[in-house]
């Protein structure tokens, strides 16, 4: 995490899983040879949070997983579900915008996640349970879920809703008596697509309006006590009944009670005026107390063991994905998992097993698996700033949007400041180069804090000085140390100051460029074990090629004057030199002799270094042709010896190939145009515009000319300039 001294341990440790925990053979087998190291560990992000990170590595493996810890018992902390945009239906949201929309003065935004499985059409609904601050904004559908009740107590299971809608009628009885009878019909689900013979109950938590068809009846409902909780009996007053047209809108002080077949029949007794009530329920009455609730797709630890199937055939179980997951230990503490993956030599992501395992051995409980994949995401203030960061690498290359979050709050008040962080906390300088140190700050309870005037600037060890406030210059090779100080409060950071690199990297190292085009160069210095080295750009020098257009050494920049050609840019720190290609060119040349019939190789350089994995095609002939073998050949009007010949070809006659049949026989056009059928025994034939595919290691691919005649041939590859090559196929 940015900002925070890394407490990284000097050796790995081995994870304790295979020391009893685990009893799932899988488990075991995934998890005996770990070694986990933490970068960072416990880091303190509010009064009631917590950050870890850490590397696991095995034979042939690396994974990289980020844990956020939870005291919900926190009097500062609050954990809610939250929905993109404030409705289920129409649109997604990337966690950070759902905090950075609900965060206030007094109620700051501290990390952010993704939620629960959802759908990717509209409407975006997640798949299980949620409750947000005690509403009930979408029922389970058999799917579990993780609650946290107002007690602060954790619930993980899957709940089961029991909920109906009940209308009281007055029936004459016989002997002239009035009797009331109660009639109910179940209540499906809340603010979910609404089936055959179903019963759906919307709020203004689904969106404007129901989104259903034609084919049903709809009840609005209003003079209700709002929000819908679960637990709860509900009585209002019907303000319309509207058949045969769906798509009704959802009052913002009511419900609509939608109903489709059977339950279309049961509203049809319903009239404007009617009082009715319903009442949302649970058969597990622990529900009742949720306050926040999430749903997930499995749950993979119960009870301090692995619920996962043995041998699961679902590639959502077995397979390596990223992956988000929500646990209780057993002293109430929250966990959020979230593993990277889909990101060979970095992280290769986690089966379920390998994910229980990890979540075992950390003392969880019960977990749930979230969504996972590219959703998965993790955010948090870094010290002493206010938005939140991306503290994982989503292997979409950014932050997803998707339909519901979890957002953990602080509700300290300002305190007094109490620690500082200096920025870059550890860095290696090159000699003449001027570094600025910025300073950030924390109060007692975590909060960001302003950073007061007076901070005193010091540096211990003969590598440089203070030119101003927090601007570094660096004067003399060896290591030194930074300290900014208020008062008693103070912060330190490591220096190095070297007087030589080991390499230099231009980026982009090809750069493919139009006249006119504005290209920007950046360079990175690193020493001998691949860590980067600050350069000032001022002490860099640049070279361009001659007539190649305007460079700009301050910003790296070069504007292309002339034609699109072979050029270079370089860029030297005292004997080190990275060189950028402009508009570099392949070459393609043939290895061997040009005959019909045999296997030639093709060659790919550059500057004559073999091009790896360029694209080779042949583009002429254009199209497939063939040459007659036999001394002669009929043309027949159809694809067999009985059809009526059209004409008789004599050997080394072309014919233009428009397909291959089953049975043998080529669909040939002659040069007059005329459109007939030969055995396909007697034909030479070449395919046209034919993809030969990427070249090797060695810049090389295969290709063999089926017959005599001209070829051409292109290679390509991205950011160079393409190759062509004309060649004449000779009979052996």
């Amino acid at each position: 995490m940015r900002y925070i001294r890394k407490r990284v341990l000097s050796a790995f440790l081995a994870v304790f899983l295979a020391a009893g925990l685990l009893v799932h053979p899988l488990l075991s087998l995934a998890a005996a040879s770990w070694q986990v190291v933490p970068e960072e560990e416990k880091i303190p992000l509010a009064t009631g949070v917590q950050y870890s990170a850490y590397q696991i590595t095995a034979p042939g493996y690396k994974e990289a997983v980020k844990v956020l810890t939870i005291d919900p018992r926190d009097r500062f902390t609050v954990m809610e579900t939250v929905l993109s945009h404030g409705n289920l239906a129409l649109d997604l949201e990337r966690p950070t915008a759902m905090a950075a929309r609900l965060a206030r003065e007094g109620k700051a935004a501290v990390a952010a996640t993704n939620g629960d499985f959802y759908s990717t059409r509209a409407p975006y609904l997640p798949i299980g349970l949620q409750i947000s601050n005690g509403e009930l904004l979408t029922s389970p559908q058999g799917f579990p879920a993780l609650g946290l009740t107002g007690n602060k107590e954790v619930i993980i299971g899957t709940p089961v809703m029991a909920a109906y809608l009940e209308v009281t009628r007055e029936v004459p009885e016989k002997d002239g008596s009035v009797a009331r009878v109660v009639y109910t019909y179940p209540i499906a689900h809340v603010n979910r697509e609404r089936g055959a013979d179903m019963l759906v109950l919307y709020t203004p938590a689904f969106a404007a309006s129901t989104g259903t068809n034609d084919y049903g009846t709809e009840i609005i409902l209003q003079g209700l006590d709002l929000p819908v909780k679960a637990g709860r009996t509900y009585t209002g007053v019907v303000a319309a009944r509207i058949d045969d047209k769906g798509n009704n809108p959802i009052p913002p002080d009511g419900v609509v009670l939608s109903g489709h077949g059977k339950a279309q029949e049961f509203l049809k007794q319903l009239h404007a005026g009617d009082r009715v009530s319903f009442t949302i329920r649970f058969t597990d009455t622990r529900w009742h107390d949720v306050v926040q609730a999430v749903g997930g797709h499995e749950i993979i630890l119960q009870n301090g063991q692995v619920v996962l199937p043995a041998n699961s055939t679902d590639p959502l179980v077995r397979s390596r994905h990223p992956r988000t997951a929500i646990g209780v230990t057993k002293d109430g503490r929250l966990e959020i998992v979230v593993a990277d993956g889909r990101q060979p030599g970095y992280s290769q992501g986690m089966t379920l097993y390998e994910l229980a395992a990890f979540m075992q051995a950390r003392g969880i409980v019960a977990a749930l698996n979230l969504d996972g994949g590219g959703s998965s995401v993790l955010a948090a203030r870094n010290a002493g700033e206010y938005d939140l960061s991306i503290l994982n690498k989503p292997s979409d290359g950014q932050e997803r949007p998707v339909t519901n979050g979890l957002v953990v709050f602080s509700t300290a008040p300002r305190g007094r400041l109490s620690r500082l962080y200096l920025l870059p906390e550890a860095i290696k300088v090159y000699r003449g180069s001027k570094v600025q140190f910025s300073l950030k700050a924390q109060d007692n309870y975590y909060n960001p804090a302003p950073v007061p005037a007076g901070v005193n600037w010091q540096v211990r060890g003969n590598v440089g000085r203070f030119i101003s406030p927090g601007l570094f210059q660096a004067d003399n090779p060896g290591q030194g140390e930074i300290t900014a100080r208020i008062g008693e409060i103070k912060a330190t950071a490591g220096i190095t100051v070297v007087d030589k690199v080991y390499r230099l990297e231009i980026a982009p190292a090809i750069a493919t460029l139009q006249p006119g085009a504005v290209q920007q160069f950046t360079v990175t210095a690193f020493d001998a074990g691949g860590n980067k080295i600050y350069v000032d750009s001022s002490l860099y020098r640049w070279t361009v090629s001659e007539g190649l257009g305007r460079f700009d050494p301050e910003k790296g920049q070069l504007v292309l004057a002339g034609p699109a050609r072979n050029a270079w840019v370089k860029v030297r720190l005292g004997d080190r030199e990275a060189v950028a290609a402009i508009n570099p060119a392949l070459e393609l040349a043939l290895e061997g002799r040009p005959v019909a019939g045999q296997e030639v190789t093709l060659v790919v350089r550059q500057n004559g270094a073999p091009v790896a994995g360029a694209a080779v095609q042949q583009v002429q002939p254009a199209t497939t042709w063939g040459r007659v073998t036999a001394r002669a050949l009929y043309v027949r009007t159809g694809p067999g010896t009985g059809y009526k010949a059209i004409t008789l070809v004599p050997a080394g006659y072309r014919l233009a190939v428009l397909a291959r049949l089953e049975n043998g026989w080529l669909q040939v056009r002659l040069p007059d145009g005329r459109e007939g059928y030969c055995s396909g025994k007697y034909v030479a034939v070449q395919e046209g515009s034919l993809d030969l595919g990427r070249t090797d290691a060695q810049g090389k691919i295969r290709f063999t000319a089926g017959v005599a005649g001209s070829y051409s041939f292109v290679a390509m590859k991205e950011g160079f300039l393409q190759a062509e090559l004309d060649l004449v196929f000779n009979e052996k």
